[in-house]
């Protein structure tokens, strides 16, 4: 596993949102945020605000600390 918290929720992100088998651009349109940056938080090179969680958590009908935990 890696040491790095923004590569694991990258990899949870993913996940997820293959899971719903959403593409990147829906999932940006979805929740309002670029696709590129979907694309930089789900490869770990971004990090995201409490705000954002907020809005990806709501978007996969989670909370933030179900989307965080165990990272």
């Amino acid at each position: 596993m890696s040491s790095d918290i923004c590569v694991r929720f990258g990899k949870r992100l993913r996940a997820l949102r293959k899971h719903k088998q959403w593409t990147q651009v829906y999932m940006a349109e979805y929740v309002g945020m670029d696709r590129s940056f979907i694309s930089d938080l789900e490869n770990g090179r971004k990090e995201i605000c409490i705000r954002n969680l907020e809005l990806l958590a709501t978007a996969f009908g989670t909370s933030i600390s179900k989307l965080m935990s165990r990272l």
